[in-house]
């Protein structure tokens, strides 16, 4: 297996076909065509883009019980239902009007009055924005920057907001290339540096150099910054802040300059390096979790995203409702509440009802955790997996999981993949970062008078179900086959951290 970060997976793509219909039988026969095929149309396939027939209009046809229709035909096809009128309007990444806005009014208030010195070219302060998911941070940040651009804008002036979120880049430097990128974007010229090949510094000095040409001030944005990890010890957003909080004088920038940051984790700035600290002192602004009356609210601002009439009128309590009991979080809501609209035109209806509300929300629980563990990092399932395997393996099956021993079957399992392995420090805050999922829960327990502490973690599904879940990924599938091997270690790990406690 290639070592994560060096070779990319390229497993075999499977074969796309189509079932040959009596449609084409038929038109074989027209043909002249003696084919094989139209003798058993019911198993034979036929490849799609194959250069054969390349502009038979048949190439396009699928088949059913009822006889085939055209994949034109199917998309041009109106709904037999319909309850939406603008579906962009419940989609959770839609950057919607300020009079949207509800439920945040501390909040918005403060980074407004913290951004409206810019109009008068006036020094801006730093933010950091925390909070769990989908509380409105990434939200109110762009709208008021929104806000901000058009009036800079009626002024003669320009001010750039150069956004990007930390999950995709993973290093300070793919970062700050994503920074240059969305500054050329903005402005619309070329970005002047290449992705790789150049030198950090080098790919900040053209930052800086697009500011001081085109900009009258600048707000970088660094969505989920406690993803910038990097491969390292040290967490790569200590240095990626550092540059970017003393970019007015690094810069020779004369505008406002801020650097705002979110993250999920309220405590984030004890997680900062000293350097990064003493350049960094935001406007810290936390967001709480929603409750059923913001939560209404908000999906009552959305209800224009469907039909008049179309929503019953226990459809907006029921999501509202639904959404403060498990998470509290907008985006889920909204989400929800598309979903049901989505199922209520499947079914052929112009009305979105309670039943449809219950069938979306059992869709969206079933199995939540196991989806959400399916789609995070290697390195973060591999971490994962290490726990589950520790809770597994451990012969009486304890509630409470050591760090430490599960950290050994990490480094042991990362060994047997031949994957990369982080410090423990980074290992602890992939397996921690979970629980604002609900995968996990975790605490740190006194050892005893002069011993320190240790993390324990608590895994809220069964460890082998999410072992299973993380072999279905084919880069962890041949951990199947090491069960009696990460047995036997995880039971000396445990075996030694017992004996040492």
């Amino acid at each position: 297996m290639d070592r994560e970060g060096r070779t990319e997976n390229s497993d075999d793509q499977p074969e796309q076909g189509r079932e040959i219909t009596p449609a084409d039988s038929e038109a074989a026969k027209s043909h002249g065509s003696t084919d094989a095929r139209s003798e058993s149309p019911s198993t034979s396939q036929t490849t799609f883009g194959s250069t054969s027939d390349a502009g038979d209009t048949h190439q396009n046809a699928i088949t059913d019980d009822n006889g085939g229709i055209s994949i034109r035909e199917r998309l041009q096809t109106e709904s037999s239902g319909g309850v939406f009128a603008n579906k962009d309007l419940v989609r959770s990444d839609t950057i919607i009007d300020e009079d949207r806005i509800v439920g945040r009014d501390e909040q918005l208030g403060r980074v407004v009055d913290n951004l409206k010195p810019v109009l008068q070219n006036e020094g801006i302060p730093d933010m950091l924005l925390s909070g769990p998911s989908g509380t409105g941070k990434s939200l109110i940040i762009h709208a008021v920057c929104k806000q901000i651009v058009e009036l800079c804008e009626s002024q003669d002036k320009t001010f750039g907001v150069l956004s990007i979120n930390c999950e995709g880049p993973k290093t300070a430097d793919r970062a700050v290339y994503r920074l240059v990128k969305a500054a050329a974007d903005d402005l619309g010229v070329d970005p002047g540096v290449p992705q790789t090949g150049v030198s950090t510094d080098q790919k900040l000095e053209r930052l800086y150099e697009l500011m001081r040409e085109y900009y009258d001030g600048v707000i970088f944005i660094l969505d989920e910054i406690d993803l910038l990890e990097g491969p390292y010890q040290e967490a790569e957003y200590n240095s990626l802040i550092y540059q970017l909080s003393r970019a007015r004088k690094l810069a020779d920038f004369d505008g406002p300059i801020s650097l705002t940051t979110i993250t999920n984790y309220a405590d984030f700035m004890k997680n900062l390096n000293s350097r990064a600290q003493s350049s960094y002192n935001p406007d810290d602004i936390f967001f709480d979790d929603y409750d059923a009356t913001q939560l209404r609210s908000i999906l009552q601002y959305r209800r224009d995203a469907f039909k008049p009439n179309s929503l019953a009128e226990d459809v907006v309590p029921l999501v509202a409702a639904f959404g403060s009991q498990t998470h509290g979080d907008a985006r889920k809501a909204i989400d929800l509440l598309r979903w049901a609209g989505e199922l209520a035109e499947r079914r052929g209806s112009d009305t979105v009802t309670e039943t449809d509300v219950r069938e979306a929300q059992e869709k969206y629980t079933e199995n939540r955790k196991l989806r959400h563990i399916n789609g995070i990092s290697t390195q973060k399932k591999l971490s994962v997996y290490a726990v589950a395997a520790t809770a597994h393996y451990t012969k009486d099956n304890p509630e409470w999981i050591p760090a430490g021993p599960a950290f050994k079957t990490y480094q042991f399992i990362a060994e047997v993949m031949d994957a990369d392995q982080y410090s423990r420090e980074t290992f602890v805050n992939h397996v921690t970062e979970q629980s604002t999922y609900g995968v996990l829960d975790f605490e740190r327990r006194g050892k005893g008078r002069g011993r320190g502490v240790h993390m324990y973690f608590s895994l809220s599904e069964d460890p082998e179900t999410i072992m299973e879940t993380i072999r279905e990924d084919s880069r962890f599938a041949e951990l199947a086959h090491e069960d009696a091997t990460i047995g036997a270690v995880v039971r000396e790990c445990v075996k030694k951290f017992r004996a040492n406690s």
